[in-house]
């Protein structure tokens, strides 16, 4: 059963890089996942600007000519993913991170604050994706877990 959704993508027009960062049921939810990522990061940006393009795209423009956020309606297959997760126990997370040699300044998703869980939830809209990355106290992916180590 095919389903509707509203994909976020970061796009850097001068690298010519497009991220994506969720996807959603409508389209205020893709746009308050973006402004969730703001806040997270501690962006503040003065002279948004929101134009739908002639495709049905929303772009929201912001700071540098060179970068836009854009939400895009697609169709997908099945279902959106699930934002629910399951939380490790204090040993587990012990055993996570000795296994991936983190040090003091990086965590696991577990181990963040829940009001930085919440968020990162509204952002990435997956329960599963938000488990993929370490991040730095303020709740800011850092790096994949797959790639800890690597850089």
């Amino acid at each position: 059963m095919s389903q509707t959704v509203y994909t976020n993508y970061w796009i850097n027009k001068r690298d010519n890089v497009r991220k994506e960062h969720g996807s959603y049921k409508t389209e205020e939810e893709a746009l308050k996942g973006i402004e969730t990522w703001w806040e997270l990061h501690k962006e503040h940006y003065k002279d948004v600007q929101h134009v739908r393009t002639n495709s049905g795209a929303l772009e929201i423009l912001y700071d540098d000519d060179n970068y836009v956020y854009r939400i895009e309606e697609r169709e997908i297959e099945g279902e959106l993913p699930s934002r629910s997760y399951q939380k490790l126990s204090p040993g587990e997370i012990e055993a996570k991170r000795k296994q991936l040699g983190l040090d003091d300044e990086t965590y696991l998703f577990d181990e963040l604050a829940e009001p930085y869980r919440d968020r990162l939830l509204v952002t990435m809209a997956d329960g599963k994706k938000v488990k993929e990355w370490v991040y730095n106290v303020k709740g800011q992916p850092v790096v994949k877990v797959s790639e800890y180590g690597k850089v």
